[in-house]
């Protein structure tokens, strides 16, 4: 196989997978509302009934209480996780984009205490554009 037919099968492929993914996404959000307006009216039985849990033959209900937490203010946060030794309060995973910028001109100093790499090739394929023009060369003799 050539370059040309590589690209082409490869196109055809992400084309098809696109369609599977749109039609599966669609199908997934009905369902996904169809459950949002179950849950609601679970929600709504529970607090009539004062339960925390049902339990029915089909299966046991449980109203739970879910905390989420915001950073209004991150600087101010990130003086308290310094100042409280607490740095568990935060994720632990390394933004890639800043790292990346950060480390750019200082790559003969390596990489911090702590940090590993992995480097791969990667293979990325664009459409053709409208302004793509195609030509044949041909050896003048």
């Amino acid at each position: 196989m050539n370059i040309n037919d590589l690209t082409s099968a490869f196109m055809a492929i992400r084309t098809e997978r696109d369609k599977l993914a749109a039609n599966f996404k669609q199908a997934d959000e009905e369902l996904k509302s169809q459950q949002v307006i179950l849950e609601q009216e679970m929600l709504k039985l529970c607090s009539e009934q004062g339960a925390d849990s049902i339990r029915t033959p089909s299966g046991t209900v449980m109203r739970n209480i879910k905390n989420r937490f915001h950073v209004l203010d991150w600087d101010s946060f990130h003086e308290f996780v310094i100042e409280h030794r607490v740095p568990q309060l935060l994720q632990k995973r390394v933004h890639e984009g800043n790292f990346e910028e950060f480390m750019t001109g200082r790559e003969k100093e390596g990489l911090p205490p702590g940090i590993n790499v992995a480097r791969e090739y990667t293979i990325t394929v664009r459409k053709p554009s409208k302004e793509t023009v195609s030509f044949n060369v041909e050896a003048v003799a």
